[in-house]
């Protein structure tokens, strides 16, 4: 950009197309950094200056994002409920559709209801552009779909599990959630890909359930590990091609999702058992999983890595005071397009520890932790004594930048590391839930009395 400025024919070089090609290709993709706003455009029917700005915007992004004090370039707060005690209890930026849309869930207590919103965060300030309230019967959460190109935006629990879209063109907000289909009876929801849906039946040795939206009279396939007798909840699920990582508090498992005759003929629909699996040492409190870019894993076809950051619990009533970074890193053996077997797995099945990250709770704090695929691990603590002195109020919201090779030889340990951003702290403790969009730039957090603020980035 200075060489611009020197000479005519630096000028005419500077602006040619095929050089910010190149440039957005080495400093953007093969370092896996986000491209704001790109909005799934194809890089090719880009012009130069499209290229340039794409190219600075995502530097400019990164270079912000990473800071040790991010500056958030816009901050703005809204939504916040009439009704006392009411608080929200989950949010999530909707993947893909131009980074715009955030589903949030508001908690009242009295009287006892659910309020499914999903707001355009786009816009000067946010608007809810579609409302769902749930009252009557029992309220098992919802899950997002994984999948943008998919109809299904998400999937309710209640007396039943729903499929649900929102039309983005309805003007009226309560009639915006359509429900495409939907399963009679009580379930946990856990995965929503595509037109796949995992769910889990309710109890102590329940199987796992694959159903196919196209067809929903009966599962597609039952996951089912007989080494588990109880306390098999699920925390994380991880759904790809022909197969399935399952986390569940003291293991990570991995199955084939092809549908085969069982051995012995039974009713209902086939049983798949693990392929293999990984026993933890320590039960797990909360987990949190995802796929990383990986533009070399993207050339050579092989799986991404995963990240996965688990909170293990304790024999107290709260869990440890750190967060434990892993890695399930792509199998060298794997062979791309053979059907997921034991002699073919996609990664390898031990989980690679990577680092433990200090990140102290407070008995009944807040403690959620979110993860973007280019890398981000964003979390809610209690370590606010560096910048508030010792107190026994005050939240942190913290983050950590995690670049993690497929190889795991080539992951260092790194012991009782520190968050390297931290995007804000405050005095109180009426923080409950936070979302995060890497694309965007954007981080939402969500108030115990039912207010959001959005913080921009880029």
């Amino acid at each position: 950009m200075t060489l611009r400025q020197t000479s005519k024919a630096f000028y005419a070089v500077t602006r040619l197309r095929s050089l910010w090609a190149l440039l957005l290709r080495i400093h953007v993709q093969e370092q896996n950094i986000p491209i704001p706003h790109l909005n799934g455009r194809s890089l090719d029917s880009l012009s130069a200056s499209e290229l340039e700005q794409f190219t600075c915007d995502a530097l400019a992004l990164r270079s912000n994002w990473a800071n040790p004090n991010p500056d958030p370039k816009r901050e703005v707060d809204f939504y916040k409920p009439t009704e006392p005690n009411s608080r929200i209890i989950f949010m999530q930026f909707l993947p893909g559709r131009q980074n715009r849309w955030l589903i949030s869930v508001t908690m009242t207590v009295q009287p006892k209801k659910f309020v499914i919103q999903c707001w355009d965060v786009a816009i000067p300030y946010p608007a809810c552009i579609a409302e769902l309230t749930h009252m009557d019967g029992p309220y098992g959460g919802i899950v997002i779909n994984d999948d943008p190109s998919s109809p299904a935006i998400m999937a309710m629990q209640s007396a039943q599990t729903e499929i649900l879209t929102i039309d983005f063109d309805e003007e009226d907000p309560e009639s915006a959630f359509v429900t495409l289909s939907a399963i009679d009876g009580v379930r946990e929801i856990h995965l929503l890909s595509g037109h796949t849906l995992v769910t889990r039946r309710p109890g102590d040795a329940g199987e796992v359930n694959i159903w196919d939206l196209n067809d929903l009279r009966q599962e597609k396939l039952q996951l089912v590990n007989p080494s588990l007798l109880q306390n098999d909840r699920c925390q994380a699920m991880h759904l790809r091609d022909d197969y399935i990582v399952v986390i569940r508090q003291q293991t990570v498992e991995f199955y084939s999702t092809v549908p085969r005759q069982n051995i012995i003929p039974t009713s209902g629909a086939p049983i798949a058992y693990p392929l293999a699996q990984h026993h933890f040492q320590w039960r797990a409190d909360t987990v949190t999983m995802s796929e990383q870019v990986s533009c070399h894993a993207a050339h050579s076809c092989h799986p991404c890595p995963i990240n996965i950051f688990i909170r293990f619990g304790s024999i107290y009533p709260w869990p440890v005071n750190m967060l434990h970074h892993f890695v399930l890193a792509p199998n060298p053996a794997y062979v791309p397009g053979r059907e997921t077997s034991l002699y073919n797995l996609p990664y390898l099945s031990q989980p690679t520890p990577v680092q433990t990250i200090g990140s102290p709770v407070r008995l009944f704090g807040a403690s959620t932790v979110v993860l973007g695929k280019y890398g981000t691990a964003l979390w809610l603590d209690s370590h606010t004594e560096d910048w508030l002195g010792p107190s026994d109020r005050g939240q942190r919201l913290a983050g950590k930048l995690v670049t993690v090779a497929g190889d795991p030889s080539s992951v260092n340990w790194q012991d009782n590391a520190k968050a390297s951003m931290v995007f804000r702290v405050r005095e109180d403790d009426m923080w409950t839930k936070v979302a995060m969009d890497e694309e965007s730039g954007r981080v939402a957090v969500g108030y115990v009395n039912g207010a959001i603020t959005l913080f921009e980035y880029a």
